[in-house]
């Protein structure tokens, strides 16, 4: 049986080969914010998200969990807009898309950009300092009728390929970039076969009130956890969550990468059905001054202002 499974999961990999994905765009209190699109990089020239050289909405290899693009997919770059939020939002998070072959987690992480003047715009991301806000725990959730059985990818496909994520609730006002990011365990057990595909996006946490943002500091601690970790210490090609096979029977499953901080507002898996509805095209800022922003709309670029 379990070498049957894995059949079906190789033809299931090879129809699906075109079929990756990557972040359409965001929903936060009705807005919606769009993310980059690697096959037509200039059509949004407000996008959120961070340019890729991801044309195939491929994946990350655990081989590469040591190289830059593991910490905002290939060749990722900051993008120049941010979406504003608050501290505590709930942000729907809108996918192209989902393989139901590909089980495993959806993980999301928040690094701030600190001392910088633009937000995220500029930043360097191999210096980003990533704290885990939601690991969709227990991601496994059963396995009636057998393996591989049911996921937490699967709950996203069921809410039409969405994820709701909660941001904390203490979050200083600043800005932040939000990874957010599936792992397909469909091929784990072969070497090198878990695929990740991390996505990221900028946010602009808007102070309450006359609270000043929190740019110049040297540390934000984000959810009660003071220190985070470069991406690229995230994971190990040998975590017992990267190599697996999901196709014989499992009583647990153990997450990848750091657990969630103490003071994370994660979603529950049993309230993913909770929707959020597009009432309206967000308007994205950018940042000109450390503390000051200015709406971003499309068909306009950053350079067209100067700080």
């Amino acid at each position: 049986m379990a070498r049957a499974l894995r059949l079906l999961g190789s033809c299931a990999l090879l129809s699906q080969a075109l079929a990756h994905s990557r972040i359409l765009y965001l929903i936060i209190n009705g807005q919606q914010y769009r993310g980059f699109n690697p096959h037509a990089p200039d059509a949004i020239t407000n996008s959120i998200g961070w340019s890729t050289s991801a044309v195939d909405d491929g994946f990350v290899t655990p081989s590469n969990y040591s190289n830059p693009d593991i910490i905002c997919h290939r060749d990722g770059k900051p993008a120049k807009a941010h979406a504003p939020v608050k501290a505590g939002d709930k942000i729907q998070i809108q996918w192209n898309g989902w393989p139901q072959s590909h089980k495993g987690p959806v993980l999301s992480y928040l690094a701030p950009c600190s001392n910088t003047t633009d937000g995220c715009a500029s930043v360097d991301k191999s210096k980003l300092s990533w704290t885990k806000i939601d690991d969709s725990s227990p991601v496994l959730l059963d396995e009636k009728g057998g393996p591989p059985g049911r996921w937490a990818t699967d709950v996203l496909i069921a809410q039409n390929n969405t994820w709701l994520l909660g941001l904390p609730s203490d979050l200083e006002p600043g800005p932040y970039v939000l990874r957010h990011e599936l792992i397909a365990l469909h091929y784990a057990n072969l070497n090198d076969g878990a695929q990740n595909y991390p996505q990221c996006v900028n946010l602009w946490v808007e102070a309450p009130g006359p609270k000043a943002a929190t740019v110049g500091k040297e540390e934000v601690v984000v959810a009660g956890q003071k220190e985070g970790l470069p991406a690229t210490a995230l994971y190990k090609a040998t975590d017992p969550g990267v190599v697996i096979d999901i196709y014989t029977a499992q009583s647990t499953y153990v997450i990848p990468g750091p657990t969630v901080a103490p003071e994370a507002k994660p979603v529950p898996v049993t309230e993913q059905g909770l929707k959020s509805t597009i009432t309206a095209v967000g308007t994205p800022v950018v940042v000109t001054r450390a503390t000051v922003t200015v709406p971003l709309p499309n068909g306009k670029t950053a350079a067209a202002f100067k700080g």
